[in-house]
């Protein structure tokens, strides 16, 4: 799949995410316009067709001085976290869309969260599962407020991807919180009904760009959803097991489940004490809100992304 002068915003570009799907675009022959906010990753620097750009986007006069033009605005910027205040949610992860959605474009592609669906038991949920009405944190509920407010205010075509847990190389978050709390505990702890034997939802980051990547070019999904979610099915044990094994090849960890009232009574101390002390991550794990995650069956459907991925990189 190549693309052949086309130009691409992506916001975030210094992160995880942004970078790896900068790459993805740079690869298939667009030519890129990086936002980066503050630390710009010298893998970035070395990558061609990229002009780098340093701002904020949660400031509306910076959006508005950047005066370009783009065929695709790619918006990955924002804040993942279990913990922080709604206001600071709100700023980094709802405001900038507006912003964003005056910049002149064709095409409008916001990466949300799996979590808008809400986290509780799923079973194969797909793109038109409802989305959760009372989210139990600011995280999602600033990814669906952003959704909404694009369904009724975006100028141009929109989609809305929807990515799982994203792993993969250079991921300094999820794995780390899982090496952090194997470090501390002789055991592997689950709490509630499903003693670890719960889906826990991973997505792969180049799963992630590829199906941006896809959607800019292709335009059989415009104004849809895309759930970005790993095919092959992990459980949340197995996932601690597998970190365990990276790891701490040489320790052996028993598994011990917990009720999931006293899961989430830790939980909701780790999360108070956190959000006290302002921490950009929490005092300890797990939170209020991962409790809910990890004991969960966030068991979602990985169709319609394999059909984005089989039609665009078939050859």
């Amino acid at each position: 799949m190549t693309i052949k002068n086309k130009r691409v915003l992506i916001t975030g570009a210094g992160g995880f995410i942004g970078l790896n799907v900068v790459k993805e675009y740079v690869q298939a022959g667009w030519s890129a316009i990086a936002l980066v906010h503050k630390n710009i990753p010298d893998e970035l620097k070395k990558l061609n067709n990229v002009e780098i750009i340093q701002g904020d986007v949660t400031s509306e006069e910076f959006v508005h001085s950047l005066n370009i033009e783009v065929d695709i605005a790619a918006h990955i910027a924002g804040l993942a976290s279990d913990i922080g205040s709604d206001e600071t949610f709100k700023k980094i992860n709802f405001e900038p869309v507006k912003y964003l959605c005056k910049i002149p474009k064709k095409k409008f592609i916001y990466v949300s969260s799996s979590d808008v669906y809400g986290i509780k038991d799923f079973n194969n949920a797909d793109e038109n599962t409802q989305l959760c009405e009372f989210p139990k944190n600011p995280y999602p509920k600033y990814k669906i407020a952003s959704e909404n407010w694009l369904r009724e205010n975006c100028p141009v075509k929109y989609i809305f991807i929807r990515p799982a847990a994203v792993w993969g190389e250079g991921d300094k978050t999820l794995e780390n919180r899982a090496v952090e709390f194997l470090k501390i505990s002789p055991f592997i702890v689950h709490f509630g009904k499903w003693k670890g034997k719960n889906r826990w939802p991973m997505a792969n980051v180049e799963n992630v760009a590829k199906t941006i990547v896809a959607v800019s070019t292709f335009d059989d999904w415009d104004n849809t959803a895309i759930t970005v979610i790993d095919s092959e099915k992990i459980t949340i044990d197995s996932y601690y097991r597998q970190i365990a094994k990276k790891y701490f090849p040489d320790k052996t960890f028993k598994t011990i489940t917990l009720p999931l009232w006293f899961g989430k009574s830790i939980g909701v101390i780790s999360t108070c004490l956190s959000n006290l002390l302002h921490r950009n991550r929490p005092i300890f794990d797990p939170t209020f809100y991962a409790v809910h995650h990890v004991s969960s069956n966030l068991d979602f459907s990985s169709k319609k992304m394999e059909e984005i991925l089989n039609k665009a990189y078939k050859n």
